[in-house]
């Protein structure tokens, strides 16, 4: 087994590497012959640590399959010293794959004691923001626009590494810790991609908002800082985060929409001038007057400006207006708008 160690210094960090890669915390990511835990064995781990501004990477290589379990010894051994993992479809790959090949040689793994977050996991949450035509661990990588020299993925280096097992072939051997070596590097840097997923579940704050003719523009803060801006177009309207800014524009109408009345059960229809009036009111009129109302009825027109509500979204007690009964768009007037409706409409928005 060799061990080989790369140190450098971060000059500027990041909300996420604040977050989640302290002291306690390991980055890590294994090498193995294939997909399959029983007919593969694990030939590299690579791991990152942090203290302070420097950082540690460290890969364990074996030289061939007999060296697999001084490299699942001595990673154990380092375990030991952290509380948090933290990796790129770790949890599905690399932790499963560590487990199965621990237990063929009866040793006892920490691995699942830990606190294990899994970037690809987490960025998949976010997919309603990213929106990335997949979410490899080098598409994540270029949408944050980060760029690395290997050229290679796993699955092309397995000869790679069979022929330095055969010839300890010194190219060969430098392909393999280069990959390893950018692929730790690359996880500690997409770590930035934790902030979207942070995004859809923290804070928002409102700052202002204003009409630009047939147009409703919020301006709203987070406390997260985004490395790569966001733009969406809805058909409501749109949003662009940048940074740690929300700005959102809202479609807006000018014109005559109805509120359908929840309680219709307490009006009566008058068919003869097609308008609703109280039970208490009605119960004295001739019978052939009135008849119960029913929900299309109970209904109020405003003539008014509205905003252009997201689909499906529930806005409380706030009234809604639509064309129609069975219209599928719904509007807020412009006078009911409040503060706390704009942060719902947006954080509505960036989830759907």
């Amino acid at each position: 087994m060799e061990i080989i160690n790369n140190c450098y210094e971060i000059n500027n960090s990041s909300y996420s590497l604040e977050k989640y890669f302290n002291s306690d915390t390991i980055f890590f990511d294994i090498e193995c012959t294939g997909l399959s835990p029983r007919k593969s064995f694990i030939y590299m781990i690579g791991y990152a640590t942090r203290l302070g501004n420097k950082i540690n990477i460290t890969q364990l290589l074996a030289n061939d399959e007999s060296e697999e379990i001084e490299i699942l010894e001595e990673f154990e051994r380092v375990l030991e010293n952290y509380e948090k993992l933290l990796g790129f479809n770790s949890t599905r790959f690399d932790e499963s794959f560590i487990v199965e090949r621990c237990r063929k040689y009866k040793l006892y793994t920490k691995i699942k004691t830990k606190y294990h977050t899994d970037m690809y996991l987490a960025s998949t949450k976010a997919k309603c923001l990213l929106n990335l035509p997949n979410y490899k661990q080098k598409t994540i990588e270029e949408f944050l626009g980060l760029h690395r020299d290997d050229k290679y993925n796993g699955g092309e280096l397995i000869p790679v590494y069979q022929r330095y097992s055969l010839t300890r072939d010194e190219e060969a051997k430098q392909l393999i810790l280069l990959h390893n070596f950018e692929d730790v590097k690359g996880m500690i840097y997409i770590a930035d991609i934790l902030c979207y997923s942070d995004l859809l579940t923290s804070d928002i704050r409102y700052i202002n908002h204003e009409f630009d003719e047939d147009k409703l523009r919020i301006e709203l803060e987070t406390d997260i800082t985004l490395p790569s801006s966001i733009n969406k177009i809805r058909e409501y309207g749109i949003y662009i985060i940048k940074e740690n800014r929300i700005y959102v524009t809202l479609n807006l109408f000018k014109g005559s929409l109805y509120t359908f009345l929840p309680d219709y059960k307490n009006y009566y229809y008058l068919e003869s001038e097609g308008i609703i009036i109280p039970r208490s009111l009605g119960e004295s009129m001739d019978k052939s007057l009135r008849r119960p109302a029913t929900r299309r009825d109970c209904k109020v027109a405003l003539d008014n400006s509205f905003v252009a509500l997201p689909k499906g979204i529930d806005i409380g007690c706030t009234r809604v207006f639509k064309e129609n009964y069975d219209s599928k768009e719904s509007f807020i007037c412009v006078n009911d708008i409040r503060e706390d409706i704009l942060v719902k409409i947006t954080r509505y928005m960036l989830k759907h």
